[in-house]
């Protein structure tokens, strides 16, 4: 079997060494894996470039892990462009970090910079509102077109969203529940295309300090779901 694995820095693996869920489920089938998820990336990032090494690999079934980057809140442009201009760079983003250092001096540093990036993100946006980074409406036309530039006859597994701290990541979690839907809607009218339901299966301690990327136990749940549902297929 030979999978590959398009996604953002969930499906990449971030803070759990590159062992993502993708490279777990691979390990399970003992297949070949070729990982083309990177951290930050939206499904309209995708390229010419990933294609070509996407169809030279001649895939047996992809994993289409988008959803997530594309439906956080974020301040608004234009305070999202002071920031950029005048803050340091690693307050760009505004995110928490997923992980801290295990030096204790160090840890509590980072803490206390992930906190005030929560506060000041969120006062932001209770101030100027929040942007997308891909709206869904947007997001469903570039997965729609992602999946037609895909081999129609090779199996694509839609991996489910799930609910994020709300805390850390304002206003996100309805629109994170309407890209879910996207995908529920999309695998439902294709016979080429699997959606594996996560919304109600990943929770309390399946993630990392962010609350929102997996740690090793949600890595090892969503490989186990997508295995669950690729097993539903054969057998049905």
């Amino acid at each position: 079997m030979r999978l590959a694995v398009l996604g953002d820095s969930h499906a990449a693996g971030l803070g759990v060494y590159g062992r993502s869920y993708a490279v777990r489920l691979a390990d399970r089938l003992g297949a070949d894996l070729l990982p083309l998820a990177r951290t930050t990336q939206t499904v309209d990032e995708i390229g010419g470039d990933e294609l070509l090494r996407l169809r030279a690999f001649a895939p047996t079934a992809v994993i289409v892990a988008f959803g997530a980057a594309e439906g956080f809140v974020h301040p608004s442009r234009v305070l999202q462009r002071l920031l950029d201009r005048f803050a340091p760079r690693s307050w760009h983003g505004l995110e928490p970090r997923p992980y801290y250092s295990r030096k204790r001096a160090r840890r509590w540093r980072q803490r206390v910079v992930s906190g005030a990036k929560v506060l000041v993100k969120r006062a932001l946006i209770v101030m100027g509102g929040g942007f997308q980074r891909l709206p869904s409406p947007e997001f469903e036309d570039h997965l729609l077109a992602l999946l037609a530039s895909l081999e129609p006859g090779v199996p694509k597994i839609l991996v489910g969203l799930w609910r994020v701290d709300d805390r850390a990541f304002p206003r996100s979690n309805a629109r994170l529940r309407d890209n879910d839907e996207i995908l529920r809607t999309i695998a439902s009218g294709r016979a080429d295309v699997i959606h594996v339901p996560t919304w109600d299966a990943v929770g309390a301690g399946d993630f990392l300090e962010d609350g929102a990327h997996l740690n090793d136990r949600g890595h090892d749940r969503v490989a186990g779901l997508i295995l669950r549902q690729l097993e539903l297929v054969e057998t049905s």
